[in-house]
């Protein structure tokens, strides 16, 4: 579940669970790699700890849940969160590898997750560092900081430069291209633009996707929950399926309902189902179907 979840709250319900293992052993599997050591000795007692139901849950600081998108700022406010997400929205900077923090009363910072701290200025979504605001927040300041989750993000960049070399089509190259800039630089522009080459890329034999994507565990509901996966095609059931799609237009009307609550013309989708290799997140998303038996995901 630890490892389903990336970590001790459910990412389905945002609840908490407690390690069916005792304290004892689970230093002793901590223990086993001195880097997961670390970082157990700074959270080993809040595995075990049920005492405070606020933090029983993910969700705002301020109300005392636990939440990884507004780092050391257990009193900042639901309506502080809400303002800025507008401001920042009508300046065209996109939330979802963004996280939060409000550093005194009138300071905010909003992280953005790069290898670069000082992306160039042809590479950046917005042109400004620091913004005075407005409103509700009038006489504070916000300041852009780049170069959050640095060391993977540069990793990750420098794998998908190399992964554009064996891409097989140029959808598949321009999309491997746009995922480093984005991780990069932290352009969730260009992280756009490699969506939009991803669904061009019809019947690929790989299938893969990445970046920061589902928002369902911000409380907030706006940014991005880290996943990647790559998988294969399984082209009998693609085949299948794709011919159930065709038929579609002639099974419709046998439906138990009128015209009417149809469209006028049936879209076909692009359906393909995938054997996955890896699936790297905190769970498998919503959107995404996975069979107890088989890897089989579709889309």
């Amino acid at each position: 579940m630890f490892l389903g979840n990336a970590g001790n709250y459910k990412s389905f319900g945002d609840s908490k669970f407690i390690p069916r293992i005792t304290s004892a052993k689970l230093d002793a599997v901590a223990n086993a790699c001195p880097s997961a050591q670390k970082h157990y000795q700074r959270c080993k007692d809040s595995f075990y700890e049920t005492k405070s139901i606020g933090q029983m849950h993910l969700g705002y600081p301020a109300s005392g849940h636990i939440s990884a998108y507004y780092p050391d700022s257990p009193n900042i406010k639901t309506e502080e969160i809400e303002y800025i997400a507008n401001y920042l929205k009508d300046r065209n900077l996109l939330p979802e590898n963004t996280r939060l923090r409000k550093i005194e009363s009138d300071q905010y910072e909003c992280l953005i997750a790069s290898a670069t701290e000082n992306p160039a200025e042809n590479e950046r979504d917005v042109k400004a560092d620091e913004y005075d605001l407005e409103g509700p927040l009038k006489g504070s300041k916000l300041r852009l900081v780049f170069g959050d989750s640095k060391a993977a993000m540069d990793k990750i960049a420098s794998a998908l430069r190399e992964a554009q070399k064996y891409a097989a089509n140029e959808h598949q190259q321009q999309m491997q291209a746009e995922y480093a800039k984005s991780f990069h630089t932290g352009s969730m522009e260009a992280h756009k633009q490699s969506q939009r080459h991803w669904i061009r890329d019809k019947g690929p034999t790989v299938e893969c996707n990445i970046g920061f994507i589902e928002t369902y565990r911000d409380p907030h509901g706006i940014r991005g929950e880290w996943e990647g996966f790559a998988a294969m095609v399984n082209k009998e059931r693609t085949r299948a399926f794709g011919n159930l799609v065709d038929s579609a237009p002639s099974l419709i009307p046998l439906l138990p309902w009128g015209p009417e609550f149809e469209k006028d013309k049936f879209l076909s989708p692009d359906f393909t189902s995938l054997e996955i290799l890896t699936f790297g997140g905190s769970s498998i998303p919503a959107g995404i179907n996975v069979s107890t038996c088989l890897p089989v995901s579709a889309h």
